[in-house]
This record gives structure tokens, sequence and C-alpha cells, in this order.
């Protein structure tokens, strides 16, 4: 019988269905418009549909031969900046699931919402597969699933298509586990691809998950005693060549865009863009059930809450792991002296007590107490955590019981979960760690990272370390719900589990075109985006003129404005000066200034549209207030620009003098 048709594929394809059902219900009314709407807001939202359609175009232009694939990089936008598209995520794997919609509607906002609701259904699949090869049981499998694919994370992350697009870690670690299990170079094969993939859809998890992907087959490679195997170590790193060669190419275009543009991370943008601890315990507002009840730090990228079901069943799975070691090691002595059964009780009650310390410094920012001759302060995490390793590793070497209860299942993930999840947490805080915004001392891990590890540099936003939490999380909750799964009542546990979580991450109806706000000169842009054939005429006309057309966009560096500029370029095909990506080439915002500021120096700003290598001049007469656009055209007029085309909805189109 085919594989298909096996129980665990009857398993696979029912999981498959459960997830793409709940995605439409869980970001309902998405789904309702797939070809009108767009979730969230018309912001980055935008700017990753440019990117998908230029990629598409160019997909088609290089199968024909028209194009190389380092046309890819110039993109048109930013002319006359090179490598216009490592100015953010080049989106490729999003652009090659969305394609085949792209080419047959022409319809970039259906490509991309099929792309986006897939990253739902794909990461609990993805996660199904994984927890139930760690617990054999497609229920507690599916369950974990919901934990990933809906954490309350994603809620505020919905404009950033790139961030929720972090299904194919689990896909990653699940042919990594077949290998370890069974040996499959094949499930090896595919663990490289999920891992490529993952890293080509956002740079973010290229650098993110890599530790942790590393960490995990070093973990199965000690736990299994296969450190002297040649065999394991040739796999490891015929796998570890394969990633770099595919992946390579597409990060050397970004390593020349920072030699030849300069493109760094600034270390106060990194700070104000790194989680607080408190952002755990804080949810996006739109949450039903805990929306008004846990919005205690707000910020930026700051909406980190996973779900109080995942993270009591997280530590529920660690008690259990404590206490299953606790009965198999029942009957072992402590040492194998009187000393050395004191010493190893002495030691395990002082690691428990230095942990839970470090837990209660890192909330609270530490205690310092006066004792008169002695004073007593801890405020160190790391240093707290530093001796509750020594003394655990003495305990380690003294005591047999704690070695066979530290060894009792080899195959159980949980030690190595649980320290991923701790490693994410600490390094989402960035190099200035903060808890309610006290400064942590002992905690800056991410700065190591971002002095030492080439590529950290350039990322703004540990904060998105939360992912990575959460990919490490819902497996860790897979294991408490495992003995559920065994229970005569497991099936309705289990149900009511899955319900209660998808209670705390529902947050219907999802938000969708929601405007941002322009500067006081400007009217608000237009509340929706089209296809090319249904959008405003202009762009239509600009299909049509030649390709060496250089446009330049009025009004230029309004981020609202100037995205909508956007979109429409990946329509229409031309280079345009304008532009809005993750970073903005030197001089674009001084040119904004200038532009914007016409009046006062029309000399000035007349300079600074004709430098940068227009052909022509799109001006949106209903964008400004009145007068300000009529005056806009007066300027242009007195410059020596030729109005050629004047549309009806108030766009016209000038051409500049030679």
């Amino acid at each position: 019988m085919p594989a298909l048709f096996d129980r665990r594929g009857v398993q696979t394809v029912a999981a498959s269905i459960g997830y793409v059902l709940l995605t439409v219900v869980m970001t309902w009314p998405i789904a309702d418009g797939l070809g009108r709407d767009i979730p969230a807001d018309l912001g980055d939202s935008l700017l990753n549909m440019w990117i998908m359609a230029w990629d598409a175009e160019a997909f088609v232009a290089m199968a024909s031969g028209v194009m190389s694939f380092d046309g890819l990089w110039n993109a048109n936008i930013f002319h006359p900046t090179p490598l216009a598209l490592t100015l953010s995520e080049h989106l490729v794997p999003q652009a090659l699931q969305g394609l085949p919609f792209y080419i047959a509607t022409g319809n970039i906002k259906l490509a991309y919402n099929v792309v986006f609701l897939a990253t739902f259904a794909l990461s609990g699949l993805g996660m199904f597969l994984f927890v139930r090869e760690l617990t054999g049981s497609a229920r507690v499998g599916f369950v974990a699933g919901l934990f990933y694919a809906f954490v309350p994370y994603r809620l505020g992350q919905f404009p950033h298509i790139q961030t929720i697009s972090s299904q194919w870690m689990p896909f990653a670690w699940y042919g990594l586990r077949r290998y370890f299990d069974r040996g499959s170079h094949l499930a090896l094969a595919g663990s490289v691809l999920a891992f490529v993939t993952q890293g080509l859809s956002t740079g973010y998890y290229l650098f993110f998950f890599a530790p942790v992907f590393a960490g995990y087959a070093l973990w199965e490679i000690v736990v299994r005693s296969r450190w002297r195997d040649l065999r394991t170590w040739a796999a490891m790193g015929a796998a570890a060549a394969a990633s770099v060669a595919i992946s390579m190419p597409f990060l050397l275009p970004y390593a020349e865009a920072r030699r030849v543009l300069g493109l760094t991370r600034p270390f106060e943008e990194i700070i104000s863009f790194s989680a607080d601890l408190f952002a755990y315990l804080t949810i996006p507002p739109q949450a039903h059930v805990w929306g008004s009840i846990l919005n205690l730090r707000p910020q930026p990228e700051g909406d980190l809450f996973p779900g109080a079901i995942p993270i009591l069943l997280a530590i529920a799975a660690v008690a259990l792991w404590g206490l299953r070691g606790r009965t198999i090691s029942r009957g072992i002595p402590m040492g194998a002296t009187p000393i050395t059964r004191r010493a190893a009780g002495v030691l395990l009650a002082l690691t428990a007590v230095l942990v839970l310390a470090a837990v209660a410094i890192a909330f609270t920012g530490g205690v310092m107490l006066d004792l008169g001759a002695l004073v007593v302060r801890a405020t160190n995490v790391r240093r707290t955590l530093t001796i509750a390793a020594v003394a655990c590793a003495v305990g380690l070497a003294i005591s047999p019981r704690w070695r066979l209860a530290a060894r009792h299942s080899p195959a159980d993930l949980t030690p190595f979960l649980l320290a991923a999840v701790a490693f994410a947490v600490v390094m989402s805080l960035g190099p200035a760690p903060r808890a309610g915004g006290v400064r942590l001392s002992g905690l800056e891990l991410y700065s190591f990272f971002y002095q030492y590890v080439p590529g950290f540099e350039g990322l703004r936003t540990p904060a998105r370390f939360a992912m990575i939490a959460a990919v490490c999380l819902a497996p860790l909750a897979g294991y408490a719900l495992a003995p559920l799964a065994r229970w005569r009542w497991g099936t309705p546990a289990l149900a009511l589990v899955a319900v209660l979580f998808l209670g705390e991450a529902y947050a219907v109806p999802a938000a969708e075109n929601l405007t941002w706000d322009t500067g006081p000169r400007f009217q608000k842009p237009w509340p929706q985006v089209q296809r090319l054939n249904d959008g405003p005429l202009a762009y239509r006309h600009l299909l049509a003129m030649p390709d060496d057309t250089v446009v330049l966009e009025l009004p230029f560096g309004d981020a609202a404005w100037d995205l909508r500029y956007v979109y429409y370029a990946g329509l229409h095909g031309k280079r345009i000066v304008n532009g809005y990506s993750g970073y903005f080439p030197d001089g674009y915002r001084g040119r904004a200034s200038r532009l914007t500021n016409f009046r006062s120096d029309r000399e000035a700003a007349w300079q600074a549209l004709t430098s940068a290598g227009a052909t022509h001049v799109l001006l949106h007469l209903g964008a400004y207030h009145h007068p300000e656009g009529l005056a806009a055209a007066a300027w242009l007029d007195g410059q020596g620009a030729r109005a050629t085309v004047a549309f009806d909805d108030g766009d016209v189109l000038y051409m500049l003098p030679r």
C-alpha cells in the first residue's frame, strides 16, 4: 500500500486539513478577500509585495535569458542605487511559493495572501511531524502544532511576512531527528533543504536559528554516543557544506552591498528593537482573552507572549523529566561514601536554589541586603547560573544517582529544549538586557554574537528571537501532553487543551487595509491598492513607456506614499527614484527634505530632483493639501519640466529637460 495511505500518511493528511481549516478561522476574514484585501496595514506589506512581484518577474526574465542572476539584485527602486534588493529581505522562497498564483492571475495580492496563510498551516504541519516523531502520538503532535502555528507573537507580526515565515524550522528538526533515529540520508537531505529555505526566507532566522539547529545536531551526537562515529561526522559535514553552498549566492550580494553602501545597524538602533524581559508577558491588544490584561511593556516588536498554556505545559514537562529521573534512579546511592552522599544532597539543593534565584534576579533586577558587617548581593544572573553549573557538575562527578537520573532517557529532548528556550529568550533581550526597564547584569550574550559573528551587526531586531523560543517551546509542551495520550480520557483532555490555547490566541476579526499616517503636508493615501489593470491610470501608462524611463514621484520621502509607489513599481517595472526598505541609501532623506520644502529653496529642490537621473516626474496632485499641489505644479513648470499627460484622477506626468 502506498505510504500516503498508511496510518501515518492518513494522520498527516488529516492534520494538514485541520491546520488549513483552523488557519482560515483564526485569521478570518483574510481568506474572504484573498485577491482584494491585505492583512494588517498598507505599510511593510506593500514593500513585501513589491519584492515578491519583482522576484517573480525576475524569475521569468532569467528563465527566458533576458536577465542574469546578478540583475535580480539591482531592483527598480532607489534609482540609481545599486543592489537595491539587498536593502531588505529578498524573499525568494516566498516569491517561488506565490509564483503560480501570480503568473496565473497577475494579482500579487492573491499570491501574497496565499503565502501568508500557508505560513500558519505549514508551521502547524511541521511541528506535528516533529512532535509525533518525538512522542509517537499524532494527537499530541497536532496540539503541539497549534502551539506553534498560532503562537500569539504572530499577531503583532502580520505586516512582516518574512517574520511569520518560520514554518521551515520544525521541518528541519524533523528531518534531522529521522536521520538520527533511522539513518535516513534522504531525511537528512530534507533537513538541509528545510534549513536553507528557512534561512533564505529571512536573514533573521538564518542567523538566529543556526546556533540552535547546530546545537541540536551536537546534542543528538553526544547523547547517542556517536561522537566517535566517522560516518556521522561525515554526514554532518556534508550537510553543513551543502547548506553553505546553496546559501552563499544569496549572501554574497549582501556582503557586496555592505562593502559598497556601508550598510550596518547603529548599536543604539539594535538596543531600541531588543525585547524587555517583560515583553514575554505582553500580548498584542487585539487578542480577546489577554489583550486588555497582559500589556505590561508595549514597545515596537515587543509583544512576545507565547501563551499561558504552552508555558505551563513546558514547566510540567521539565517537572515530569525530573520525576522520571528520580524514579529510575531510585535505589542507587547518592554517593560512594557518607561524605559524598551528604555533599551530593547539599549540591542538589544548592543548584535548585541558585537556578530559582537566577530566574528571580532576571525578573526583579536582583537584591542587595545590608546585614551590618555583611552585605549580601545577588544582581548578576550569569554569575548565579555559573555557580549553579559548577555545583551541578560537581554533583554529577561525585554521585552515581545524579548521573543515572540525568541520562535516564537519551532520546528525550527536554533538557536540550529547555536550554534552547533559555538561550532564545536571553538573545532576544539584545546587547543591553532589561526587565521592566531595569538593566540586567550578566545576560549580555547577544553582544558576543554582535561583535564576533559576521552578519549579526546587520540585524536590528533581536526581539525576533521570540520565534526561536516558540519553536523550542512547542515540542517541550508536547512532552507534557504525551502522558495524556495514554490516558483513557486522553482525547477529550487534549481537545480541551487545544481549545483553551486557541481561545487565548483568538484575535478575530483580523485587521486589514490599515493606512499609515502621513506628514501634515500631505493627504492620506489611497485606502487600497489594486492590480495594475485596475490601478491608477498613470501606472498603466508607465507600463507602455520605454524601458529606460526613470520616474521620480511627488510627494517624495513620505513613507505612506512611497510605499504605494514601490508597490506599483513591482507591477509596471520602470525604475523609480523613490523607495522604502529596511535601509535607506545615503542622501535619500536629504533629497526628501529638499523636495518637500521646494518653496523655500527652489534651486536646491530642483538639483535634488535632477541629480537622481530621473527622466520623468509623476506629480500626484491629490496627495497634497490644497493649494500645495498646484504650487508644486507651478514650480515644475517654472523649472522647465513639460507636462505630457494629465490623467483624469489628478496625476500629471512631466518630462524633464535633458
